[in-house]
């Protein structure tokens, strides 16, 4: 009906980071372990220029600002969202005038602006960064137009933190005529932060849109076949060299980038400086970069303590399923029927096998002649960020197979080349295990309940009972031919009688 008004949903969260270089708003489509962005909007202010130069918001900055954060609240509430928070980070901080912006906001929208301190704004982006790794240990990095913040994590409990001014936009505005005067100051202040030293040789984490844009440059120059920046990692060696070579980028030459604002581009080298000296300080195993920060940090945050402590992997997967399935969730009973085989000859993360087994009857929607195509591309391409670049191949590989891809085909070379050899077996075995399983069942966990796969003395037996409704008994008899080939053991398939001596044909060697 015209002019109805929709029910707020009670879950749906929202965040405005009102940040150094930029001004955003994202909003989650709900309270869960596994939250998509359903708006995700951004106006480019730069309010840190300002600080950095005078010490306060000059008049232009703040009229600019007060205007964005004020059409971003004006978004979230026509969404709507009923939970919405105000986050100020660096520049507001440390804006002389940062309290009459916050009031300034406050009156003309209606809403309060949390000023995070250095610390606060650390906590908040590690949060971020463990709701998507909850088992984190390490060192993550945000760097923010005005700052830096530094956290170490052990077990996905936050250890230590510091803040530093060191954020590009901030060391453009005080160093951009003297760089080497700029590798002092970074030098410095990174390693002022005494327990950096205990906390090397570890995995560090790079967090911020500085931070991503160098991520999304070398992916572009490798060709790499994702685009997809979270979980993107790069050794020590090749940042190393990869930074320095942004460090020495002229002005000229950062704004022809292409693929990146030219805002973006302008700091870039005062970003890559300063990951440049953190891997000094650090001498990490890796860099790993991610989406997750403080807007994902307040989000998780808001859940209660079982939510938070369960695996945002598996969640995500059974909110995909839950979209795309045919039937009632069966992948309990999946997990139960490939686990003979998957023990003996696996040796395959039980996460991904779990998370393979929920997502194995999601394609059916799709043409016959394009299930296994589409179905590598939607994990593959997967929205959450919960998922590093191997574990996205390595579930896509296994679904491309469960729907009759061949693990040489076109389509799989993304996941070829992201993967390592010794794991594409392990995706490939299992694919073939769940395309027998889903085609002897049709995706209906009570007849894997019946139709248990086991283990005998030099390979494994199918059993199905005699009376089982069971179609295309050749099919099967061919599949498990093709599985007990793989595996150079017998896959007998018994159809049971009476008194159970079993009627077998044998895969051969």
């Amino acid at each position: 009906m015209n002019g109805a008004v929709e029910t707020l949903p009670p879950t749906r969260v929202g965040v405005i980071d009102i940040g150094s270089n930029s001004i955003r708003l994202v909003i989650f489509d709900g309270l869960g372990r596994a939250p998509l962005p359903i708006i995700n909007h951004k106006a480019v202010i730069g309010l840190g220029v300002d600080v950095e130069r005078h010490g306060w918001l000059g008049e232009e900055a703040f009229r600019r600002g007060l205007e964005a954060v004020d059409i971003l609240v004006r978004l979230a509430d026509s969404v709507p969202c009923a939970n919405l928070a105000l986050y100020a980070t660096a520049a507001i901080r440390h804006a002389a005038n940062g309290s009459e912006f916050c009031r300034s906001v406050e009156a003309r929208t209606g809403r309060a602006v949390t000023v995070l301190t250095g610390a606060g704004e650390a906590r908040l982006s590690a949060s971020g960064v463990i709701s998507a790794l909850p088992g984190l240990s390490g060192v993550i990095g945000d760097l923010g137009g005005g700052s830096l913040e530094l956290v170490a994590v052990e077990n996905g409990t936050v250890r230590e933190q510091a803040t530093r001014d060191i954020g590009p936009l901030r060391l453009k505005e005080r160093w951009g005529g003297d760089p080497a005067r700029a590798s002092e100051a970074i030098h410095e202040a990174i390693f002022s932060v005494t327990w950096l030293d205990a906390w090397k040789h570890r995995s560090f984490h790079a967090v911020g849109g500085s931070w991503r844009a160098i991520a999304r440059l070398h992916m572009t120059q490798h060709h790499y076949p994702l685009t997809i920046v979270h979980g993107y990692t790069m050794a020590p060696a090749e940042t190393r060299s990869f930074t320095g070579m942004l460090e020495k980028l002229s002005n000229e030459t950062t704004s022809r980038i292409r693929g990146i604002s030219r805002r973006r581009a302008a700091i870039l080298p005062w970003g890559a400086m300063v990951l440049d000296h953190l891997m000094d300080a650090l001498e990490p195993q890796d860099v790993v970069f991610s989406a997750q920060g403080l807007r994902e940090g307040h989000h998780f945050r808001k859940l209660d303590a079982t939510t938070r402590k369960s695996d945002p992997l598996l969640a995500a997967c059974h909110q995909l399923a839950l979209w795309h399935r045919r039937f009632a969730d069966c992948s309990a009973a999946l997990e139960r029927w490939v686990a003979p085989v998957i023990r003996q000859r696996g040796d395959a993360d039980p996460r991904l096998v779990r998370a393979s087994c929920i997502l194995a009857d999601t394609g059916w929607r799709e043409h016959p002649e394009y299930r296994a195509r589409r179905s590598l591309s939607r994990v593959l391409h997967m929205p959450w960020s919960v998922l590093d670049h191997q574990e996205r191949a390595w579930l896509a590989l296994a679904l491309f197979v469960r729907y009759g891809g061949a693990e040489t085909a076109e389509e799989a070379a993304p996941c070829h080349r992201l993967l390592k050899p010794d794991t594409i077996d392990g995706a490939v075995l299992l694919g073939s295990l769940l395309r027998l399983a889903l085609v002897l069942s049709a995706g209906r966990g009570h007849i894997l309940d019946s139709t248990p796969l086991v283990t005998t003395a030099d390979g494994f037996t199918l059993e199905i009972p005699r009376d089982a409704a069971v179609a295309s008994p050749e099919r099967i008899e061919r599949l498990a031919a093709a599985i007990g080939q793989a595996l150079e053991v017998p896959f007998t398939v018994s159809r049971q009688v009476p008194d159970r001596t079993p009627v077998a044909a044998t895969a051969a060697r």
